[in-house]
């Protein structure tokens, strides 16, 4: 019997599937180097959901100490776990590591072509700000986000 997806926070063994999935997006790809050092330390949480398959995707989570604000910097969804509400889990759970810093607002940007992160923001509640424009190294506008986490 299939189990399933775990949330966890990532490991350096699992390196090499993040690097594989950040590589088939494109643009402003995360490198080895980035990836190690937010995996290692820093105010952040880098979590991944996985099933027996593999990685399905991650999220990567700025705070700042003393800051109400965080910030989800990425978050990645492998095209085999698209449209299972692996993306939905991710941001839920980032959220809540959000909320676990002491912090109450949720922001982010995402490439003004990918409808369905857009979709995923919007079904969430994240109201939007105002874009900016050639925002990414090709040239693609971000569309902003953001939210009021509401603590339980």
């Amino acid at each position: 019997m299939p189990t399933l997806p775990s949330l966890r926070d990532a490991r350096l063994a699992d390196l090499p599937e993040l690097l594989s999935l950040e590589a088939s997006f494109p643009g402003d790809r995360l490198s080895a180097r980035q990836m190690r050092r937010h995996i290692v330390g820093g105010h952040h949480a880098f979590r991944i959901v996985e099933d027996q398959s593999g990685l399905l995707g991650y999220a990567l989570l700025f705070t700042r100490r003393g800051s109400q604000r965080a910030r989800l910097y990425s978050l990645v969804v492998a095209p085999r776990a698209r449209g299972h509400g692996t993306g939905a889990r991710l941001l839920q759970d980032a959220e809540a590591c959000a909320r676990q810093r002491g912090c109450s607002l949720l922001g982010l940007e995402v490439r003004a072509d990918n409808a369905a992160a857009i979709a995923l923001y919007q079904r969430a509640g994240y109201g939007e700000l105002p874009s900016k424009l050639d925002y990414y190294e090709d040239g693609e506008t971000a569309r902003r986000f953001l939210r009021q986490l509401n603590h339980p």
